[in-house]
Parts: C-alpha cells; sequence; structure tokens
C-alpha cells in the first residue's frame, strides 16, 4: 500500500487538566475519504485542528506527504495551509460580502491572478456545484443547502489537496443532505482530493466514505469501512451507530 497521505502518530493534546487527545494513531491515504465520527465532545475539531497545524500536540507527530509539520516554524506551515480547503459547519460565509467576494477572498489571500482569472474561477466553481449565475447575491439570500454549495465552492477554488468537511450535513433536511453527499463524491471525483469529514450523519458517512473511524476517550477505536462499521462487534461503535442511549458510551 502506497504512503499515507496524513499520518497521525501517538497524538496527545491537553487544555490544563482536560484530557482530550490521548494516543490518537490514523492512517488517510491519498483520494480516500475519511470520516470520523464521535460524539459530541469528544475532540474531533480538536484532532482536525491538528491536521491543519493550527494546534500543537503535547506529544506525537502529524507526517502529511512525507513530512512532519509539529515542529516546523510558522512561515513553513504556511506553503502547508495551501494544501488544504476547509467547509465549515454552518458554511461560515461572510454576510457582508456578496458570493463572488466570499470566494475570491481566499484566492486573493494566496494568489496573485488577475481580475479576469479571479471572475473565471468564481464562475467555473459555482458552476461546479450547481450554482450558476448567483455571483452578486448576498448569503442572506440563499438556503441552507445553497450556502453549504457556496462553502464547497470556495473550498475547491483553492485547487486543494485535502479538503475537510465539518459536519456538512448539520441543519439540513434529509433531502438536502443527499444533495451535499453527492456533491462531496462528485468532488472527490472531479478534482481527486483526499476528503476528511466529521459527522454525526451516519447516512452521509456510509455514503461518501471510503473509511469510517470513531474518536472515543481521546482515540480511535475502530476503523472500517462501511460494511465493517456496519457490522461491529465493537459495543461503542454499535452503540453509536445505531443511537442508542443505553450501552457502555458514557454521557
Amino acid at each position: 500500500m502506497n504512503e499515507p497521505k496524513i499520518k497521525i502518530i501517538n497524538l496527545h493534546k491537553s487544555f490544563d487538566t482536560k484530557k482530550i487527545l490521548t494516543g490518537v494513531n490514523l492512517d488517510i491515504y491519498q483520494n480516500e475519504t475519511f470520516v470520523i465520527i464521535g460524539g459530541s465532545g469528544t475532540g474531533k475539531s480538536v484532532l482536525i485542528k491538528h491536521i491543519v497545524g493550527l494546534l500543537k500536540p503535547d506529544k506525537g507527530d502529524i507526517v502529511i506527504d512525507g513530512e512532519s509539520i509539529v515542529n516546523m516554524e510558522k512561515s513553513e506551515i504556511i506553503k502547508f495551509v495551501r494544501k488544504f480547503g476547509y467547509v465549515f459547519q454552518g458554511a461560515a460565509l461572510f454576510d457582508s460580502m456578496n458570493i463572488e467576494k466570499n470566494i475570491r477572498f481566499g484566492l486573493e489571500r494566496f494568489y496573485d491572478y488577475s481580475e479576469e482569472q479571479m471572475r473565471d474561477i468564481v464562475k467555473e466553481v459555482l458552476s461546479r456545484v450547481g450554482l450558476e449565475g448567483i455571483e452578486k447575491k448576498m448569503p442572506s439570500e440563499l438556503s441552507g443547502g445553497m450556502r453549504k454549495r457556496v462553502a464547497v465552492a470556495r473550498a475547491i477554488a483553492l485547487k486543494p489537496e485535502i479538503l475537510i468537511y465539518d459536519e456538512p450535513t448539520t441543519g439540513l433536511d434529509p433531502v438536502l443532505s443527499d444533495s451535499i453527499s453527492n456533491l462531496m463524491i462528485k468532488v472527490k471525483k472531479e478534482y481527486n482530493v483526499t476528503s476528511v469529514v466529521i459527522t454525526h450523519d451516519m447516512k452521509n458517512a456510509y455514503k461518501t466514505a471510503d473509511r469510517i473511524g470513531m474518536l472515543y476517550k481521546g482515540e480511535i477505536i475502530g476503523v472500517g469501512n462501511k460494511e465493517e462499521i456496519m457490522n461491529t462487534d465493537n459495543p461503542v461503535i454499535k452503540q453509536f451507530i445505531e443511537g442508542n442511549s443505553e450501552g457502555p458510551i458514557e454521557f
């Protein structure tokens, strides 16, 4: 098997006396969609912030494309930031900017494109997510599903190698959730990206994931494909994916 695109080795992180990550080990491979599931407060967002270089671990290592990012200087981290696109929970669009300016925000920060090039990129990525001709609309004029699609367009405009999705279907009805799942699959195929997804939505996880891992008590306690996770013997994973209130998971 090829070397992992992202390799996480014995990662530990605490805030004051509260232990969040207690030895995470995980390999994520090129062009796979890896979904991280787990209850609220289990450290999923903390793990993602380590992967993109926003947090440094107390112990352990993160290797991306064969290079450790843990001890990099801030100036070195910047080159890795360009590898990532981030689709935030709730879309996180700038309310004071129209859709074109929202998408151009990252382009203007990281690239020296001409006005014409930026207009072309905005037009292209909006077309890719099925939202042609909305450049001058404001976020407040869009539905929740459309805002999510704009967030995806903003992320892929940067031509990332790795896409991070933070709860991509939260707040959407089942039909819109399925449309976002389909969009995630389309983006993976068309852009050949490695995707890391945080979600509580098991339908989204099963539809989009190549592999699924569960984070519990600061560790990845199980990894498998859809069938392996659905048929797991692990009582914690089983309780979580079935949504049962009774079982070993501590609240």
